[in-house]
């Protein structure tokens, strides 16, 4: 039985979020990995110009793949804890069949108009003297987007009925994983850059097929168990109703937020160049690469929170959100301030050419420590249903960001970019903080993350100029400085490991290692809790 009586979460509670949470943040190193070999790999194999090329087409993917989600890969997440919470499961097969039938649908014509506008794209997108590659990797990607869709929108089921390994398994590891893989094969049989695309896109296909199998397996175990019934309220919406009213804005919302992420990129590829381009997109991929914990935290606690505020658990959902907020900031900021420090030595790493992306990156790094400090802000706000809430937030993010996106590019290129980019995600995240605060009423818990901050700025922030200040950004400078202020920041941690409630993300990992299977009982488990 879960114990609240103090207005905490409960142990409960905490060691399920921390559970989840050691199996995103798995996921998420390996996924980080994956994706800096990737950067590496394309980097290396295609050049600044091709990369550039290269990542264009995967901006335009990645957007036109979170457009024909339609909102549902979230609103799922949301209506299958909440259905499990509320103990209505026997309405899970309808909820899936209308959420999945129109994304479906819609992928394939998107993916088909894809590829018949391929050449018109490659034109507007990339430099003539890389157009045939540019439509090659358009006509490449286009089928794979028709099913890209529906695999987010599984995988999201999965995780709204708990089984937060399987779309660990398959989103953080198996596809990240899986493309530097192909591609370093592809190109040691002599292929080129179309096989690289290739190489990124396939695991989406084959992750598709897994998707689909785990999330009817995990509907049949939640019908098998069905928690106590709450019946509906006379004015209370039917669930595919709410679905679609949730959903509805948070896929526009969720274009949006897609494509302040790339908007850059294709920007920088339109108004500069596509050797601009690339050295912009690998040094933005550092970014994205370190918001994996978040996505850690997020993947664990959201359809906590759903079920929470649904019981309207208040006081419950303000501490969950206040220590998995420590454990993010104290996570996320030593690599931020890493980016900061150490960006000239880091990006030459994909060559010569990269370094001039060394300010953006730490532009963007810094921008970063603040979006981290908020946690799962943005998550707090779905899941109490303000789907609405968050879709105005986007549309005022957009427009900042391409305001400053024309007004800083031509004459700062990608250095202005990157202060666009910036600067709209510092306007997206205090816009949710402020309605999660004022109008939700629920507390933000800032204090918690105020020392682990402290001490990552001491010991990544400042012990790290000093060191480059004394030895050179280079690569034994680097080595002393990791080992320096790695040693220190674990020493404070560990002895400040209970204000972090660190012993229920060890004792969380311990557990996971005492029981092999648990990734399959975790569902159960959840639904337990949730109910008592």
């Amino acid at each position: 039985m879960s114990e609240r009586t103090d207005g905490k979460a409960s142990g409960a509670d905490l060691s399920e979020a921390a559970r989840g949470g050691a199996i995103g943040l798995v996921g998420s190193i390996v996924s980080a990995a994956a994706g800096f070999a990737l950067t590496i790999v394309v980097a290396r194999l295609l050049g600044p110009v091709q990369a550039g090329v290269f990542f264009t087409a995967v901006a335009l993917f990645m957007i036109l793949s979170e457009a024909t989600e339609l909102g549902a890969d979230t609103a799922l997440v949301r209506t299958a804890a909440r259905l499990r919470a509320l103990g209505r499961v026997g309405e899970l097969r309808r909820v899936l069949f209308f959420a999945l039938v129109p994304v479906v649908v819609v992928s394939v014509a998107v993916a088909a108009a894809l590829y018949f506008a391929a050449p018109w794209l490659a034109r507007l997108l990339a430099d003539p003297a890389q157009h045939a590659d540019a439509v090659l990797m358009l006509h490449i990607i286009a089928p794979f987007l028709a099913v890209s869709a529906a695999r987010s929108v599984a995988l999201a089921g999965t995780r709204g009925l708990g089984d937060v390994a399987t779309f660990t398994v398959i989103n953080n590891i198996f596809m990240p994983g899986a493309r530097p893989v192909l591609a370093l094969a592809f190109a040691a049989l002599g292929y080129g850059a179309g096989a690289v695309m290739f190489a990124w896109s396939l695991p989406v296909g084959l992750a598709m097929v897994v998707a689909a199998f785990a999330l009817w397996r995990l509907v049949r175990r939640a019908e098998a168990a069905p928690g106590p019934l709450t019946p509906y309220a006379p004015d209370e919406p039917s669930a595919v109703r709410e679905f679609w009213v949730f959903s509805g804005p948070r896929g526009v919302a969720a274009v949006i937020e897609i494509l302040i992420v790339w908007l850059g990129v294709l920007l920088v590829s339109a108004m500069a160049s596509s050797h601009d381009a690339g050295i912009y997109a690998t040094a933005s991929r550092f970014i994205t690469t370190g918001t994996l914990v978040v996505a850690a935290a997020r993947i664990a606690v959201a359809p906590q929170l759903a079920a929470m505020l649904a019981r309207r658990e208040h006081r419950e959902v303000e501490h969950l959100h206040a220590v998995t907020t420590g454990w993010i900031v104290a996570g996320s900021w030593p690599l931020y301030l890493a980016l900061a420090v150490y960006g000239p030595f880091v990006l030459t790493m994909f060559g010569e050419d990269f370094r001039a992306g060394s300010l953006p990156l730490a532009i963007l790094a810094v921008a970063m420590l603040l979006v981290m400090a908020a946690g799962n802000v943005q998550t707090v706000l779905l899941m109490g249903g303000k789907s609405s809430w968050s879709l105005l937030n986007k549309v005022v993010a957009l427009i900042a960001t391409v305001v400053l996106t024309f007004l800083l590019v031509p004459p700062f290129g990608i250095v202005g970019a990157a202060v666009a980019w910036g600067a709209t995600m510092l306007i997206d995240t205090v816009l949710a903080a402020v309605q999660v605060r004022y109008r939700l009423g629920l507390g933000l818990g800032l204090r918690t993350i105020a020392w682990p901050a402290i001490w990552a700025v001491v010991w990544f922030g400042l012990v790290g100029v000093a060191i480059r200040w004394a030895l050179g950004a280079t690569a034994l400078s680097f080595a002393a400085y990791l080992l320096v202020a790695g040693a220190g920041y674990g020493y404070v941690l560990w002895r400040r490991r209970a204000h972090l409630h660190a012993d229920v993300l060890l004792d969380a990992v311990r557990r996971r290692r005492g029981r092999p299977g648990t990734a399959e009982t975790a569902p159960d488990e959840t639904t337990e809790k949730s109910t008592t």
